[in-house]
């Protein structure tokens, strides 16, 4: 379909200012919500992310993209709330751990993550260990994800894991973690499932886990 074709076209581009109209065209021809998601972002971005990991595109060029589905979303938001066949795939608690106050990988994730289907609470920036408890009585979460870009942050995430395990909720959840010099290795020492390099990937590994927790 011509205007799925030019929403990803657009999206892949980066052309946040042009995705707006284009988004209002596929919904006026009764194009459905999950096919413009489906067929159209989500596709987008994943070629993006691709081409992220191959070192072909660059970040600059993968937060326009962002940029541009975000803005795609907002518009489908509203629609979305009223349509009943657009089912959430899962729901992720996000946030960046105490004492970090960067937010673009983060950011970044959530798009992706929402471009798969995903439900994500995110709980913003310096979370207290508390919040994240909290966060998850309220939401009942498939997914805990923990961001960080700090080196000197790192040693608070044990902390956030124990205070979750003292709560009785750690069986409840799947944990994941990302963020520059976060490695695998880190994830395995402290029993964290999930563990991607970029944004991406992480989307992919949030929908992976969430298909296998429920057998799907």
């Amino acid at each position: 379909m011509q205007i799925l074709d030019e929403i990803y076209n657009v999206t892949v581009k980066g052309s946040y200012k042009d995705i707006e109209p284009l988004i209002k065209q596929a919904l006026s021809q009764d194009v459905k919500i999950e096919d413009i998601i489906n067929n159209a972002l989500s596709k987008a971005m994943i070629y993006v992310g691709d081409k992220f990991s191959t070192g072909e595109l660059y970040m600059p060029d993968m937060l326009l993209s962002a940029k541009t589905m975000k803005e795609a979303m907002e518009v489908l938001k509203p629609f979305m709330k009223n349509a009943s066949h657009i089912a959430e795939k899962g729901t992720i608690v996000i946030g960046t751990v105490k004492g970090d106050l960067h937010d673009i990988g983060k950011n970044l994730v959530i798009t992706m993550a929402e471009g798969q289907g995903l439900k994500v609470i995110d709980l913003g920036i310096d979370v207290d260990y508390d919040k994240f408890v909290q966060a998850i009585k309220e939401n009942d979460p498939d997914i805990v994800a923990f961001s960080r870009l700090l080196t000197t942050t790192l040693g608070n995430i044990p902390s956030h894991i124990k205070a979750i395990a003292d709560a009785n909720l750690r069986d409840s959840v799947i944990l994941a973690v990302g963020g520059a010099p976060v490695t695998r290795e880190f994830a395995d020492r402290y029993g964290i499932e999930l563990y991607a390099p970029d944004a991406s990937a992480a989307a992919k590994e949030f929908v992976k886990a969430i298909n296998d927790k429920k057998g799907i």
